[in-house]
């Protein structure tokens, strides 16, 4: 089952509600600056040693970037066909008469 409280990156014994976290970290790194923000998920926080570690891994990531996405489809592009306007006019008009001319 997903927990609903989490630990605070900065302090381990701090645990507050998931939905409260962000706001609970901007008043905790006021107290310890050290730790690095992941450019995927602002709610991790790491020693710039593990950061590296946890970019490799980070579960946000691949969320942002799936592994499995279909790869990307070009195809050539056609010049459009022209449509005049007789063709698309009523049959109820036998002569194609067309006044924009």
């Amino acid at each position: 089952m997903d927990d609903p409280f989490v630990s605070c990156p900065y302090e381990a014994s701090h645990r507050v509600p998931r939905s409260r976290l962000q706001a609970h970290i901007v008043k905790c790194q006021k107290k310890y600056p050290d730790l690095k923000i992941c450019p995927y998920n602002a709610t991790h926080r790491f020693p710039e040693e593990e950061m590296k570690y946890h970019l490799v891994d980070c579960p946000a990531k691949a969320a942002i970037f799936p592994e499995d996405r279909p790869p990307r489809i070009t195809g050539a592009l056609t010049t459009p066909k022209p449509i005049l306007q007789k063709e698309y006019l009523p049959e109820t008009d036998p002569n194609h008469e067309i006044w924009d001319n």
